[in-house]
């Protein structure tokens, strides 16, 4: 679930706060990252408990609407179809969804009130009426009532993205990414899928070790790309460069000499785009601009190496 993308940002978050704490040995370091990657995972399987038990609370508004003495045209819509079809039961009953979030203790963060304003949201909606209205939805109906409800009800409003970095300090970080994937899955869910989602958000081995094998390589070896970076830096004082932008230029040069499987142009752009979002407007300018003067310096050397798919690209 997690990308090499998200991977070298929370790479570069926890090195940027080493520079801001000397003290922390590499130990201390790794153990960040790590609990840094499985705060995404608990986020995204809070994500979709929010959605799940959003369409849960269908039985509650029936029952409450049930007792009105007098009961309007949509009160007595009492189709319980947002909770009981495929795609939210896939969740449910094969991925064992509510069993995960309880066994993390991510249920004792959820707010109910929440679940009731976002459905009455819903509930208001003309696509929530139409699907409520009909006997027999299609597969192809339940996908578009849940996806509607994930995208323009939940995603959309303000108390579930405070919600959301309430509880998950890396949530801004890490929303686009949740929202692509749950939003992939709700549009791929079938009646014979076996369970796979929540096991695969779980299992983070590849990216955990390229996250950790880029985090020692870049302290490793941050004399030696230091050395190399400060030559083309000839109008700037060294220490008015910003830190951040330093730092995404060790980590490209750490790529570029230590990662022979992953090509120059990808490391290239993805640290360019990385320095767009978070560091100055024009970091991306002025690190494309020293980065490619390194490379040529490096590639006139033959510091160079790539092999299979990085060669390929390179």
């Amino acid at each position: 679930m997690i990308s090499r993308h998200l991977a070298r940002i929370k790479v570069m978050q926890v090195l940027y706060a080493h520079i801001q704490d000397q003290e922390k040995t590499l130990n201390r370091l790794e153990r960040y990252l790590l609990e840094n990657i499985n705060k995404t995972y608990k986020s995204f399987l809070y994500s979709l408990y929010v959605l799940c038990k959003t369409a849960e609370y269908v039985y509650t508004d029936i029952r409450i609407r049930a007792e009105k003495f007098f009961p309007s045209a949509q009160d007595q819509i009492n189709s319980v179809a947002i909770f009981e079809n495929t795609v939210i039961q896939h969740f449910i009953r094969k991925e064992k969804l509510y069993d995960v979030v309880e066994a993390e203790k991510l249920n004792r963060l959820a707010d109910p009130d929440l679940f009731r304003l976002f459905f009455q949201l819903l509930r208001k909606t003309p696509q929530y009426v139409a699907f409520a209205q009909k006997a027999n939805p299609l597969l192809t109906d339940e996908r578009e009532i849940v996806i509607f409800l994930y995208r323009a009800i939940l995603s959309t409003h303000d108390l579930y993205q405070q919600h959301m970095e309430d509880l998950f300090s890396s949530w801004p970080d890490d929303r686009e990414l949740i929202f692509s994937v749950i939003t992939t899955h709700l549009n791929n869910i079938g009646p014979d899928d076996p369970p796979h989602i929540v096991r695969e958000a779980q299992n983070q081995r590849e990216v955990k070790q390229f996250a950790l094998k880029l985090l020692r390589a870049v302290k490793e070896h941050e004399a030696e790309t230091q050395a190399l970076i400060l030559p083309f830096l000839e109008n700037w004082d060294p220490e008015r460069v910003a830190l951040l932008d330093m730092l995404l230029m060790k980590m490209t040069l750490t790529e570029w000499l230590y990662f022979p499987e992953i090509p120059v142009k990808v490391s290239f752009d993805e640290y360019i785009e990385i320095s767009k979002r978070y560091s100055t407007p024009k970091s991306g300018e002025f690190i494309n601009g020293v980065l490619d003067a390194v490379l040529r310096k490096l590639r006139a050397e033959q510091l160079v190496q790539k092999a299979g798919r990085g060669a390929l690209e390179a």
